[in-house]
């Protein structure tokens, strides 16, 4: 019966360890990027506020391959929409 119980207590402590892993931190991805990505975001920012139209994918390839932010389009559509509301 040890053995099995073993076996649940380290199950236990990797789902505890799991849940701590996908918890999202405050706020939202855009305000904890590095300082370069906050000037490349920064600069989209000013285009969208001139009234360019800007692609989202292709926002979210340059963020993943020069930046290093793994980000979805989906996100960074919903960030040009609160952009837009400004």
């Amino acid at each position: 019966m040890s053995q099995s119980y073993g076996k649940i207590n380290k199950v236990s402590k990797d789902i505890d360890k799991f849940l701590e892993s996908i918890q999202a931190s405050a706020g939202k991805w855009y305000q904890h990027v590095s300082p370069e990505t906050k000037e490349f975001l920064d600069a989209v920012e000013n285009l969208v506020k001139q009234g360019k139209h800007v692609n989202g994918s292709r926002i979210a390839d340059i963020l993943e391959d020069e930046y290093g932010v793994k980000i979805t389009p989906v996100s960074v559509r919903t960030w040009l929409k609160e952009v837009k509301k400004k």
